[in-house]
């Protein structure tokens, strides 16, 4: 029995990554990427919402779709804030913010870079333009697939009622609403974590060799995301521990647990390319 639970290969994933989780410090490098990704949080949303000030969205269907994935108190104080940012009458103070948070955001893709080229166990020898061309290109990508799944989970059903209902079937529709709704932005998510998976680390990989971390990471920030945020909403005390700070708390918590998932995604990939070879 013993021999054939080893011989699984659930098992050999396993074992390696927990010898890969302590020899390559994935906690501590997780903290480093959180403290950019902490610096460039709501500046980034803000980016973001003024992108949106463009289209017919609005910043109220952003904030409340991204809020689903976050704590009731943390959901709360990131109202608040870009409420009180937006009714700032100084737009050179927002537009300094806004590069600010493109700067701080490339800055955590770079520790992803760092991060997942330790996975691999190769060195960085890309020039510091390519390095640094290759962090905010990937900076923008986020910026644009997620203004894209709020446009088409908008635009999308709008588009689609008129469409159906002019062959008199949006009863049809609106059943097949019900499940694009959820699976275009898991879709997008899963073209998110697989183009950084592919092309942000060191080394010439294919798609099929980031497929396990690339599912990993999709399923699992969705579930960490809403389990911590479930917890925090019905369990936890972070309000009576901290007091009004207990929303910020719950924030790095949630964007630390965010990039430990994301580096563990990197690293069954490497186990998957050191099984291959």
């Amino acid at each position: 029995m013993i021999d054939r639970l080893r011989s699984c290969i659930l098992f050999k994933y396993i074992k390696q990554l927990i010898l890969r989780y302590k020899e390559d410090d994935v906690p501590s490098m997780s903290a480093q990427i959180s403290y950019y990704l902490i610096l460039s949080f709501f500046p980034f949303l803000l980016f973001l919402i003024n992108l949106l000030s463009f289209t017919h969205l609005s910043s109220e269907i952003l904030i409340a779709n991204f809020s689903t994935f976050l704590p009731m108190e943390t959901g709360t104080l990131v109202k608040n804030i870009v409420a009180q940012t937006l009714q700032a009458k100084s737009t050179v103070l927002l537009f300094l913010g806004m590069l600010g948070s493109l700067w701080s955001a490339s800055r955590g893709i770079y520790a992803i870079i760092k991060g997942l080229n330790k996975a691999y166990d190769i060195d960085e020898n890309r020039s510091f333009v390519k390095l640094n061309s290759i962090a905010l290109i990937s900076t923008f990508g986020v910026i644009i697939i997620i203004i894209l799944a709020f446009t088409m989970i908008v635009f999308g059903k709008v588009i689609g009622t008129y469409v159906f209902g002019l062959i008199g079937a949006q009863a049809v529709f609106n059943i097949i609403w019900s499940f694009l709704r959820y699976s275009i932005p898991l879709t997008l998510m899963l073209l998110t974590f697989s183009l950084l998976y592919k092309y942000v680390p060191n080394r010439h990989l294919k798609f099929s060799d980031i497929i396990v971390g690339t599912i990993f990471a999709t399923i699992g920030w969705i579930a960490i995301s809403l389990l911590f945020s479930f917890y925090v909403n019905n369990f936890s005390n972070y309000e009576k521990v901290y007091g009004s700070l207990g929303g910020v708390i719950a924030l790095i918590l949630w964007i630390y647990i965010s990039t430990l998932i994301i580096l563990i995604g990197g690293e069954l990939n490497a186990i998957k390319m050191s099984f291959i070879e």
